[in-house]
């Protein structure tokens, strides 16, 4: 009953609202748009969840409920914009830019709508602009089917649709296409600038972008300059190193040898090596110049030193107790220090502890077991920080320092945490758990650190103390040696867990690290044994980042193949890169228990 033309209107403002709804709905539930949090730059993005979440990367997320209702939004937040020109940059104009931006940070805390505020507003252009795109395509269709005939299409009829339907379908799908393939095929260039503040170090190739590139260009030099300081300072450390290991192979281990800039004083090795045998403190429990001097083999060709060893009779680990009138032939007494020491037969162990994650000690500790030939690694604790995932590459650094074929135990310190242990158990690395085992030819007890040191502070990790942690390993050395099974070194991390272990006396080397001192060795009369202790590590400082500024200390142990400590030698680096390589010592004499 109506015109046509009543009927023409309300089906194309039927079709425009129910195209333009579409569109809407299209438009916003796509819409993305760029616009700054605070000093950053962000990407907002709408969502269906009715939450606005800012994603803070590294630091975690904000959420809350969303200022629109049912539609949610998503903040991912980007870099801080840099200058345009990192030529431009200088410690002024970087403190001008940090403390805008820590303007920026107050005004988001305190006005967060005005960001909000922002943010929406980008979002709401976003969402017309590709609502009226949705629109075009959809009334460029309505337009074609018109075109068409408004009826499906019969195979032999489409040679009678009209060329401008055509043509208009051509144009609206080439459109729809290049609107999705060109932004994805399209290269930009790398973003970031390689700043000149980088030539030289492993990153002189890397691109740097935002504030980052800021603080490099301004910082730079002093980047550099303390990445080449390092470098030599290690540098110079391994070279001292070796030549402190070779000066002491060739007085086989009779004597403190320090190497500086490379070299040793041979000659001062050489007397020291004359007074100590005169003296005989590091040869026999007799004197040594009741041995006859043509028992000392010669120097090993090649040696880098030319002083000729002075081992004396080794077989046995025993020496003729005299050669005087009245000496009994058959008398014997034990060899002890560096003539003790049998390196085709013995076990060598290098000892490492409270590592830090300090990446350039580590390596340090690796050439150490590759001079010292290791069987074993012990690594006492602390080799991280905070035990954080991130800190894996404190283990992978180790576990690559250490030369293959070493076996490896660890035990784990106040620092570290259950990521650190199963980190060095997917390496390889035996853990301790509180039970005897075997490694390397030795029966090594230990168990993880009653103590959590984190970032917050240090908790106890369970509901033991260092007292009940020793009592229930002395209880379980004690059991063992009952078994014929004895411990031959309890690896914990806390020298406060050596009272109940001394007392039951059932293992004879108790090793620590944690007080961050080198303590050395003494002995102690035992309930049942003589039980000698070591605590070790370097000072305060010494283990941070960078060059050590104070003494690092590692160990090198030589054990029996029955177990039993034959000899030790402390290892230093010192902070000025010097390095000292310690005389093979024997375990001290014990001594009574000191009274409570």
């Amino acid at each position: 009953m109506r015109t046509a033309r009543f009927r023409k209107v309300v089906r194309t403002c039927t079709l425009l609202a129910v195209t333009g709804c579409l569109s809407l709905v299209i438009g916003v539930s796509t819409a993305t748009a760029s616009a700054p949090l605070g000093p950053h730059e962000a990407d907002w993005a709408v969502t269906l969840d009715s939450t606005l979440t800012v994603d803070l990367g590294p630091l975690g997320s904000v959420t809350m409920d969303s200022p629109t209702p049912v539609l949610g939004v998503a903040v991912t937040v980007g870099e801080i914009p840099g200058e345009a020109d990192p030529d431009v940059v200088s410690e002024e104009t970087l403190g001008q830019a940090l403390s805008s931006d820590g303007a920026a940070y107050v005004s988001l805390a305190t006005h967060p709508e005005l960001t909000v505020q922002r943010g929406l507003r980008a979002l709401a252009d976003d969402a017309i602009r590709r609502a009226g795109l949705v629109e075009s395509v959809l009334l460029s269709l309505v337009v074609v089917w018109r075109l068409a005939g408004l009826r499906p299409l019969r195979p032999s009829k489409v040679r009678d649709v009209p060329r401008a339907a055509v043509v208009l379908a051509a144009t609206t799908a080439a459109a729809c296409v290049l609107a999705v393939a060109v932004p994805a095929v399209r290269t930009t260039a790398p973003p970031g600038t390689r700043l000149e503040a980088l030539a030289g170090t492993p990153l002189e190739s890397a691109r740097l972008s935002g504030r980052v590139a800021d603080i490099v260009q301004a910082y730079g030099s002093r980047v550099t300059a303390f990445l080449d300081e390092n470098t030599a300072f290690y540098t110079a450390a391994e070279s001292n190193l070796r030549a402190a290991w070779s000066a002491a192979a060739a007085v086989d281990g009779a004597v403190d040898v320090t190497a500086a800039d490379g070299m040793v004083d041979e000659e001062a090795v050489s007397l020291a090596r004359d007074a100590a045998t005169a003296r005989g403190t590091t040869a026999l429990s007799v004197p040594v110049a009741e041995t006859p001097q043509s028992a000392s083999p010669t120097a090993p060709p090649g040696t880098a030193t030319g002083i000729e060893p002075t081992r004396a009779l080794t077989a046995g680990h025993t020496a003729s107790a005299g050669t005087g009138p009245d000496a009994d032939p058959t008398a014997t007494a034990p060899v002890t220090g560096a003539w003790a020491v049998e390196p085709d037969t013995d076990i060598t162990a290098v000892l490492s502890t409270d590592l830090h994650c300090n990446l350039d000690v580590i390596s340090f500790a690796g050439v150490l077991d590759e001079l010292a030939d290791a069987d074993l690694h012990l690594d006492d604790g602390d080799l991280t920080m905070t035990g954080s995932q991130p800190e894996s590459i404190c283990v992978d650094a180790l576990s690559n320092a250490v030369p293959s074929g070493v076996a490896r135990v660890a035990t784990i310190g106040n620092h570290d945490s259950e990521s650190t242990v199963a980190r060095l158990r997917a390496q390889g690395w035996t853990v301790t758990d509180g039970t005897v085992q075997k490694v390397a030819g030795l029966n090594v007890l230990g168990d993880v650190d009653p103590d959590r040191t984190s970032a917050s502070g240090t908790v106890p990790r369970g509901r033991e103390d260092a007292a009940q942690l020793g009592a229930r390993l002395a209880s379980t050395s004690c059991q063992a040696a009952d078994a014929n099974n004895r411990v031959d070194l309890v690896l914990i991390h806390q020298p406060y867990t050596f009272g109940p272990l001394v007392a039951e006396g059932c293992a004879p080397l108790l090793v620590a690290g944690h007080v961050h001192q080198e303590r050395g060795m003494t002995t102690t009369v035992g309930g049942n044994l003589d039980v000698a202790q070591l605590v070790s590590g370097a000072g305060k400082g010494g283990t941070s980042i960078g060059q050590v500024t104070e003494d690092a200390y590692l160990h090198v142990f030589s054990f029996s193949p029955d177990g039993d400590l034959v000899a030790w030698r402390t290892v230093t680096l010192h902070p000025d890169a010097s390095v000292t390589v310690g005389a093979w010592r024997p375990v001290p004499a014990a001594q009574e228990p000191a009274e409570p």
